[in-house]
Formats: structure tokens, sequence, C-alpha cells
């Protein structure tokens, strides 16, 4: 082990993950909110229902990103992919929104 892993503050790398998903999550929220704005008017309540998923599973993945790196030792976390899999298909909703509006238009 290296001299500065040695002196790397313990549970600092376990809080910086959290956060992160909490941003990527917050940021797929929002890249749905904007598509959904700007699409509304062309496809209409497709757009809006899309939006409502993609914020429903942006939000999910939220709470697994915030509750895995809550209190859990590092033992018993699980990487199972259910977060970066809901963000996926979150994402891949928001493309299916601007295929749709190109199609329409």
């Amino acid at each position: 082990m290296t001299e500065l892993a040695r002196s790397a503050p313990r549970g600092a790398q376990p809080e910086r993950t959290a956060l992160s998903w909490q941003r990527t999550s917050l940021t797929t929220a929002a890249g749905a909110a904007i598509i959904a704005r700007h699409t509304t008017g062309e496809i209409g309540p497709p757009a809006l229902l899309i939006m409502v998923a993609t914020l429903g599973l942006a939000g999910a993945a939220f709470a697994m990103g915030r509750r895995r790196y809550a209190a859990e030792p590092e033992s018993t976390r699980r990487r199972d992919g259910r977060a970066p899999f809901v963000l996926a298909v979150a994402i891949a909703g928001m493309a299916a929104t601007e295929l749709l509006t190109l199609a329409v238009h």
C-alpha cells in the first residue's frame, strides 16, 4: 500500500460516490424536465408521461445510491447494477422522447 493510500481519510470515497450518484440522478431529472418542456408542444401528453416516468426512475436511482452508501460497511455492499440500469432506462426514455419528436416533426 502506498503512503498516499494510507494517509487518505477512511470513509471519504463512499461519501464521494454517494454524492456522485445524487448528482447524476438530479441531472437526469433536470434533463427530463427540459426535454419535456421543449417537446410537449410537438408531441403533447406522451412527452409528459415519459417525463414523469423518467423523474420516478431518477428518484429511484437517487434513493438507491443514497441508501447503498449511507451507513453500510463496505463489505456488505452489493454491486448488483440496479441503479445504473435504472438510470440507463431513464436516459433511454429521454432519447425515445427526442426520437418521437423527430419522427412527428
